[in-house]
C-alpha cells in the first residue's frame, strides 16, 4: 500500500517538478515523457536506470527493486530541489505531504540549466 501512495504522490507531483526544471509544466502531464523529463532533471546516471529498468523487466522480484528505488527517491528528489537529509526522510515517512510541498511551494532546482 504504501509504494503505491508513494507512486501516486510521485505522479501527481512531476508537472511540478519539470516546471521547476526549466521546461514547460505539460511535458510533466503527458505519460511516459513526463517521466523522462523527470529523470533527467534529477541528473540520474543512465547506465543505473538501465540496470533498473532491466531489473524490473527480468527479475522475478520486481517489488524489491520497487522498494529500493522508492527508499532512495526522496533523498534524490530534496536533494535536487534544495532540502536536507531530514526532508528527505520525512519524504520517505510521509510522501504525500513532501513530494507536493517540494513540487509546488517550496525548492528551488539546484542545477543548472545546460546550454
Amino acid at each position: 500500500m504504501y509504494l503505491v501512495v508513494c507512486l501516486i504522490c510521485i505522479m501527481i507531483s512531476i508537472p511540478g517538478f519539470v516546471s521547476k526544471n526549466g521546461m514547460t509544466w505539460w511535458k510533466g502531464v503527458i505519460p511516459i515523457v513526463n517521466i523522462y523529463y523527470f529523470l533527467k532533471g534529477l541528473r540520474i546516471s543512465p547506465i543505473l536506470l538501465m540496470v533498473l529498468a532491466l531489473g524490473l523487466i527480468i527479475l522475478p522480484d520486481r517489488l524489491f527493486i520497487l522498494t529500493v528505488m522508492c527508499i532512495f527517491l526522496p533523498f534524490i528528489i530534496t536533494d535536487t530541489y534544495g532540502h536536507g537529509k531530514i526532508v528527505g526522510f520525512i519524504g520517505l515517512l510521509a510522501p504525500f505531504i513532501i513530494y507536493p510541498w517540494i513540487a509546488y511551494l517550496s525548492g528551488t532546482y539546484i542545477y543548472e540549466e545546460e546550454k
